[in-house]
């Protein structure tokens, strides 16, 4: 989508639009890498967020948020959101 923009734009507009997709896929990236790593280790940036069952914490940690499936579930429920949030985001019905 933003090599068709570039191809049929001008470089001002193009440069903007190719910042504004990289910032976006950057936020997606983050927001998934956060809660992957909150929720499969109790751990964010090596320091303990949530106090783990085996140090005598509460949280068991979900080892699946550590595996690759679960950035498509997180993908899933954040587009889910958005499009719960900004009902102009869902596709009209053909």
């Amino acid at each position: 989508r933003a090599e068709a923009f570039a191809m049929k734009s001008a470089p001002l507009p193009s440069l903007i639009d190719g910042i504004g997709n990289g910032l976006g896929y950057g936020f997606v990236l983050i927001t998934v890498a956060f809660f992957r790593e909150l929720l499969g280790s109790g751990q964010l940036f090596g320091l303990e967020i949530l106090p783990l069952v085996s140090n005598g914490g509460w949280y068991q940690p979900n080892g699946m948020m550590l595996l690759a499936p679960s950035a498509f579930f997180l993908i899933g429920f954040l587009i889910w959101a958005i499009r719960t949030l900004k009902p102009a985001q869902v596709e009209a019905k053909e």
